[in-house]
């Protein structure tokens, strides 16, 4: 296959897994809508909730550190660097008490997502019981790879940081950032698929990952173009928040926004983690159909079906 036959093919591919993933939110939308208002809703106010009480705190450690680096004398950055190390612990402190409820309901909301669309997917009616009851069976297998999947993306994070750092054209530095970014979309990407791996079959950790990854053979530019998607949509969303809350204090940001920014960018994210794990699993499924995977441990390697 040519080049262009193979870039036409992905786009191709993106546009089928899009349009089947929507089929399938709107076929179930008796499922996928109570899971949007009991789970995902929640996330999504947990996450702009954080966003809003961290913001008199970030405020303040950026002053601290700019002030920091005006400093005059040892002493006077010292006690500067200290108060910044205590702010900065203060918002640590906030964000391990979004944590727990915040990773319970993004748990829970996965699981009965991927279960749902892969049941729609092989033409079985899922319900709320089902999705559900799914979480009993496949809890566990999803908190170990998730635990792999954080530590992969922490440890990337320093990455592009340490690369940036050690280039001091702004061209390079731009190149460096634009490459770093685009493997961390294809990191994400892999280990989105990992997760979905993880419930669908009996595989935990690196081993639902190596599935995964294996599973894109053949369609990792067009997954890699879909997750990019996914990003850009989340930076957007991001990026409005941010600039309604530049330079601003919390309680004025309230009155800033008006009612219906705040309700359509919260239900937005909302309704975006939900699409996300169904285009996700929509993915892992049509991939599925393409390939068998063998177990490494016999000596075999991937199938095309």
């Amino acid at each position: 296959m040519s080049e262009n036959n193979e870039e036409r093919s992905s786009w191709l591919w993106c546009l089928k897994t899009i349009s089947l993933s929507l089929k399938i939110f709107w076929r179930n939308k008796q499922v996928f809508i109570p899971i949007f208002t009991l789970l995902t809703l929640p996330v999504s106010l947990l996450m702009f909730s954080l966003s809003l009480s961290s913001l008199p705190i970030k405020s303040r450690i950026y002053h601290l550190e700019s002030i920091g680096l005006l400093s005059s004398t040892r002493f006077e950055a010292g006690h500067v660097l200290r108060e910044s190390r205590d702010e900065s612990l203060s918002l640590l402190r906030l964000k391990s008490l979004y944590f727990l409820p915040n990773y319970l309901l993004s748990l829970l909301s996965a699981i009965s997502v991927v279960n749902s669309t892969s049941s729609s997917f092989h033409s079985k009616r899922p319900t709320l019981r089902t999705a559900f009851a799914a979480v009993r069976l496949t809890w566990k297998r999803f908190v170990a790879t998730s635990i792999f999947v954080y530590v992969s993306l922490l440890l990337y994070a320093e990455v592009p940081r340490v690369m940036t750092a050690l280039v001091y054209s702004p061209g390079l530095k731009l190149l460096v950032w634009v490459i770093g970014s685009s493997i961390e979309v294809y990191l994400m990407a892999v280990l989105g698929l990992g997760l979905v791996v993880s419930v669908v079959e009996e595989r935990f950790g690196w081993e639902a990952i190596r599935v995964g990854s294996s599973l894109m053979e053949g369609r990792r530019v067009a997954w890699w173009v879909l997750s990019g998607l996914g990003v850009l949509v989340t930076g957007w969303i991001g990026w409005r928040v941010e600039r309604a809350m530049d330079g601003l204090d919390s309680r004025v940001w309230t009155v800033v926004m008006s009612g219906w920014d705040k309700v359509g960018l919260v239900c937005g994210y909302g309704l975006l983690v939900i699409l996300s794990y169904v285009v996700t699993t929509v993915f892992y499924c049509e991939c599925r159909k393409r390939h068998v995977i063998k177990d490494e441990s016999e000596g075999e390697s991937l199938v095309t079906v």
